[in-house]
């Protein structure tokens, strides 16, 4: 019978032997007391779709094509797209469960469904820890030590290797379950981990995962921005001196740059903390609550967890790609295709290289931020 809450049932398991046991619905919902919450949330994970796949496919595609914005950091943010529209991909499946109120696609669907979507939040978290990483490197280290274009590719596919093979156990332990509900039966899409008496293997497997999936990637992730600030703040006032030898229209556009520099290093930041961290929040409390004899957690939390977390798929293509000039300039003449004489400033206008030659050597680091490595 189903829980007080509408996300568990309670049933005899005869394969891993737990006995009588909880199972949670994770995308099913029952006895809702308003009809039309599963349509707001079936809504509300299309368009996430729609958005993340136009979104990044229009940014994939615009890298793609011009030879000279293939370098690492556009390699890395191609493959966070590619993640991005993959991790969203199970969308609409999981729009279908809420609106059926029960899992009407399959054992196979419920296996793949989960692994698929583990495995791109993932590769895109870890990969926009790799891209912080590629800046830290590009202004804090010597020329020969940057990640080149095939060490780029080699992260990419030793990446996806590992978390396609972390995330197998997972897949082999979603399953359907039928239960009775009323006249009928109803199914569900959940997991079920071996029972083991020396070792909680369910907690092991969430610490981790919250572990390498989040805890270590933002340590990574504020220590390379902050590190990255923390020189800026150092060396601006130099090259502020510099500058101010010009005139006042390149010091306009450096003090706008660097400013755009400072608001894009901490949204990225705050948007990774903010959009992931519910997720990972909820998998501890489900975790928790596993292990207590009175369930809370409703799959209503899930979803929405999950929907802030498509959210950062969303945004991920236009955050990343316009730390790149050349990308941005290619994305808005293609936004303004209907007006081909639309001139589109650089960040290094005429007057800021003369200066740049004359009085200071080497890029700043804005510019070490947008060019690639």
């Amino acid at each position: 019978m189903a829980n007080k809450n509408k996300s568990y049932f309670v049933g005899l398991d005869q394969e891993y032997g737990w006995g009588n046991t909880t199972y949670f619905s994770y995308f099913s919902e029952f006895n809702r007391p308003w009809c039309g919450l599963p349509y707001i949330e079936a809504i509300a994970l299309i368009f996430l779709f729609m958005f993340s796949l136009l979104g990044n496919s229009f940014v994939f595609f615009q890298m793609v094509k011009v030879r000279s914005t293939r370098t690492v950091t556009n390699y890395l943010i191609c493959n966070l797209a590619v993640a991005d529209i993959l991790f969203s991909s199970g969308s609409p499946l999981i729009a279908a469960a809420r609106l059926s109120g029960t899992w009407i696609l399959g054992t196979f669907v419920c296996k793949m469904l989960v692994y698929v979507m583990f495995i791109c939040a993932s590769v895109m978290i870890w990969t926009m820890t790799v891209i912080s990483i590629d800046r830290y490197i590009c202004i804090f280290k010597k020329s020969t030590k940057k990640i080149t274009p095939n060490m780029a590719l080699c992260i990419i596919f030793v990446l996806w290797t590992l978390v396609f093979i972390a995330f197998v156990p997972l897949a082999m332990h979603f399953t359907v379950k039928k239960f009775p509900f009323g006249n009928t039966d109803i199914d569900i899409c959940t997991l079920m981990w071996a029972n083991n008496p020396n070792v909680r293997i369910s907690l092991i497997f969430t610490v981790s995962v919250c572990l390498v999936g989040f805890v270590i990637p933002l340590i990574i992730l504020v220590f390379n921005y902050f590190r990255i600030l923390k020189k800026f703040w150092k060396t601006r006032r130099s090259v502020m001196t510099v500058v101010s030898s010009n005139t006042s229209k390149s010091v306009k556009s450096r003090k706008q740059r660097d400013i755009r520099l400072v608001k894009n290093l901490i949204l990225l930041v705050l948007l990774f903390l903010l959009m992931w961290l519910p997720i990972f929040i909820v998998f501890v409390l489900i975790q928790a609550d596993g292990m207590q004899e009175e369930m809370e957690i409703s799959s209503q939390v899930l979803i929405g967890a999950l929907c802030v977390a498509l959210g950062n798929a969303c945004v991920n293509p236009f955050l990343y790609s316009i730390m790149n000039d050349k990308v941005k300039r290619r994305i808005l003449r293609a936004v303004c295709t209907w007006n081909r004489r639309i001139q589109i400033p650089t960040s290094d206008s005429k007057t800021d290289n003369s200066a740049s030659k004359t009085a200071y050597q080497g890029p700043s680091i804005g510019q070490s931020m947008t060019s690639s490595s």
